[in-house]
């Protein structure tokens, strides 16, 4: 997971900017965004539908605004068309899932199930990002060093530390913030809470006091962070990486023996295009849309503070330049 601008401005897309709806009193027009809002507010506060936090009608309410299709071209741009928690790059392969931060319609706690749930955040826009689908929906998986499979998955869930400022209506998320437990892409710095060994497994990050992140230790296990197929496939990309870094250094300590030995500029320009061709590689690996930014680029900074990259910085390499 990496930090992700997607800014606090909904985009001028229809739902938000075209004001030709009526609002329930009649009166100016709204967007379609506003409506719904509107329409949601009256129906989940409605004491005929919800009672002491359970559903008690047959009635459903449906949410649109988040399936527009401008608004899902929209997210699917700010998030790199990358699942916002885990990275991966699944445009080619599966559908995106535009995903509600907070659950629009019911909330899953360690003591059941809380109805609704924030439905006045089901068209907002800071609410919204884009999953995969093991991400966001429980499925079974299995997990390095566990011997059966376990049910994982965001689904309905969103822990708090403290039950006690839950929000149950409209208000400001202030105090509520204060007490989350899952990492949000777009306000937290994840790197602050999650860190990657080099077999691909990803850990809560160690405070100063050596005690584990706890929203790190929330989202591993709210978003399936550690399931097998996705802890293989980031080891593959790691090791593509280090690979890659291998070769680089290979190449640049041969140019400066190529120097040593007085060869040819035909064989020094040889060399000098393989560099080029490795450093082009990195970089693609590198782009903030490619998948598990955080793991590639924590190895990366962790190696240049160790001092492992040194000899290629005497070739003007700074594998840090190549984040974009």
């Amino acid at each position: 997971m990496i930090k992700i601008n997607r800014g606090p401005v909904p985009p001028k897309i229809k739902i938000y900017s075209e004001k030709k709806f009526k609002g329930l009193n009649g009166s100016a027009r709204i967007t379609k965004a506003e409506q719904e809002l509107e329409k949601a507010i009256a129906f989940f506060t409605n004491p005929a539908n919800y009672k002491n936090d359970l559903k008690i009608t047959t009635e459903k309410f449906s949410f649109g605004v988040y399936k527009n299709r401008e608004l899902a071209k929209e997210l699917e741009r700010v998030f790199g068309k990358k699942c916002a928690y885990c990275e991966s790059d699944f445009a080619h392969v599966m559908p995106k899932d535009v995903e509600h931060f907070r659950p629009k319609s019911e909330i899953e706690t360690g003591t059941g199930k809380l109805q609704p749930g924030y439905f006045w955040l089901a068209g907002e826009w800071t609410n919204l990002l884009v999953a995969c689908a093991d991400c966001n929906r429980a499925r079974n998986h299995e997990v390095p060093g566990l011997p059966k499979e376990i049910k994982l998955g965001k689904e309905t869930q969103f822990p708090l530390s403290d039950e006690n400022f839950r929000l149950r209506a409209q208000a400001a998320l202030t105090n509520e913030e204060n007490v989350r437990l899952l990492l949000d892409p777009c306000n937290d710095e994840p790197e602050d809470h999650l860190t990657f060994d080099e077999d691909g497994l990803i850990l809560p990050r160690l405070d100063a006091q050596g005690q584990p992140s706890q929203k790190g230790k929330a989202s591993i296990s709210v978003f399936a962070l550690q399931r097998k197929a996705l802890v293989e496939k980031r080891r593959q990309i790691l090791n593509d990486l280090k690979s890659s870094i291998e070769q680089l250094s290979y190449l640049v300590k041969n140019h400066n023996k190529l120097k040593t030995l007085n060869a040819t500029q035909a064989d020094l320009d040889e060399n000098a295009d393989q560099i080029r061709k490795i450093i082009e590689k990195l970089a693609g690996m590198l782009r903030r849309e490619a998948p598990y930014q955080a793991m590639l680029r924590g190895y990366i900074r962790e190696g240049t503070q160790r001092g492992d990259f040194e000899n290629l910085k005497q070739f003007k390499i700074e594998l840090t330049d190549l984040f974009k």
